[in-house]
């Protein structure tokens, strides 16, 4: 942990959590990392790679972790980082772990800002019963290897939790051999460790990974992150071009956080233009989320009060039936959920509230929280930058109040007055 040198301007932490099947796809992507490397004293790029013990026999074929400083390689065929240690078998869903990695990275080669990039399945904050292990080799099925998407995966949760009781909400770094992975408690843990091990805030948080780009997510990272980049929408199998991405930073390496964010969102939707599939991807300033929360909340408390209208009632649920949805309908956009229902709610209370949450998003960048967002294919054209849990059938999840959002506002309220008004809501 002696530092290597001077400090550099950039730390570029990419957690590879590829003990699962998208073990190909990740080395894939660490070798796009290499075709730019790194540029010792200014952008400075480390690579934590947990693999698999059954799914791709690439590159050596070896097993268990090892800890890479990137540097650049012309052959994809095999690893030609510097290998910094060999880890043995880890669990990449085990908190300690990534904050370990966190603690090496920040002593051994300090700089001015750092990105922390986790490569991996994602389901934002929830995964429901049927996604679990018994749903596995069905879901798996209708999806073939050569078209292998980022989707959701089957998320067993912290062993603990596991044997005390049904876990319905988890988050990323998804880990076959532990059946573990990071949950949302355990990703902001991770994320305050960062901040003290920097003296300061992660200057942006990647997520590499479907769905992470929440309200619910991003609320519960602000107090130790400045940006979080990722998609709304399941991300396509080859995830962020890591190669353009590393070197639009290594040309600029003076853009701060927010700059490297937005040159995520072009980098990543520029990728998937002409390539015929839906594709996602927002950053968001964390610091500045209190002012549209607290317009959730207020749209929240408001809708509570109307639910005992009819017309309430179903102009609400038909504006959620049109509104964007993720993730089989339990993740919507918030903007196109608050334009839908400013539009149909019979209520000018609730339609101003509406606005309100919409204004705040399309604001300007003194109070909106989005930088940028940007989005691939006809179906994605209302996204912009930030979902919400609205499921018409809601599966009870404990999980979900001891998230920062479900305590600061009345969403949790509402969702559970809606749903529990015992209507037999069709999808």
């Amino acid at each position: 942990t002696t530092p290597s040198g001077p400090e550099a301007q950039w730390l570029v932490v990419e957690y590879l959590a590829a003990d699962n099947d998208l073990e190909g796809e990740l080395l894939a992507d660490l070798a796009e990392m290499e075709r730019v490397g790194s540029t010792p004293g200014v952008v400075e790029i480390l690579a934590q790679v947990d693999r698999s013990p059954a799914n791709d026999a690439s590159k050596g074929n070896w097993h268990g972790t090892r800890r890479y400083y990137v540097t650049r390689g012309t052959d994809p065929r095999k690893i030609s980082s510097r290998v910094l240690a060999d880890l043995g078998p880890t669990n990449t869903g085990d908190p300690g772990v990534l904050e370990s990695y966190i603690r090496f990275g920040a002593l051994r080669y300090p700089a001015r800002a750092t990105a922390l990039v986790l490569l991996n399945h994602g389901s934002g904050f929830y995964v429901p019963p049927d996604m679990q292990s018994h749903g596995r080799a069905a879901h798996e099925a209708s999806a073939p290897q050569a078209r292998r998407r980022r989707r959701p995966p089957i998320f067993h949760t912290t062993r603990e939790r596991v044997r005390e009781t049904s876990p319905t909400d988890r988050g990323i770094a998804y880990d076959d051999s532990a059946a573990d992975c990071l949950d949302n408690q355990e990703l902001k843990r991770v994320l305050a460790t960062a901040h003290r091990a920097l003296g300061h805030k992660v200057d942006l948080v990647g997520m590499d990974a479907c769905l992470m780009t929440m309200i619910e997510v991003a609320y519960q990272l602000r107090d130790h992150a400045q940006v979080l980049v990722g998609s709304e929408d399941v991300e396509p199998g080859p995830g962020w071009p890591h190669a353009t991405i590393l070197a639009d930073l290594t040309k600029n390496p003076r853009m701060i956080g927010a700059e490297l964010g937005a040159a995520v969102v072009q980098r990543y939707v520029e990728s998937y233009r002409h390539g015929g599939e839906n594709a996602t991807q927002s950053a968001i300033n964390l610091g500045r989320l209190d002012d549209l929360v607290e317009a959730v909340d207020v749209l929240a408390r408001r809708l509570l009060a109307g639910l005992k209208s009819a017309a309430v009632m179903a102009s609400l649920l038909a504006a959620r039936r049109k509104t964007l949805q993720f993730f089989e309908g339990l993740y919507v956009d918030l903007h196109h959920l608050a334009a839908n229902l400013a539009t149909t709610a019979g209520n000018s209370l609730i339609a101003d509230a509406c606005r309100d949450v919409q204004r705040i998003i399309d604001g300007d960048e003194v109070r909106s929280p989005i930088i940028a967002q940007a989005h691939v294919g006809a179906s994605m054209a209302p996204a912009r930058g930030l979902s919400i849990y609205f499921p018409l059938f809601l599966d009870r999840s404990a999980f979900y109040r001891e998230l920062d959002f479900a305590r600061a506002t009345r969403w949790a309220d509402f969702l559970e007055a809606f749903v529990g008004a015992g209507r037999a809501h069709d999808r």
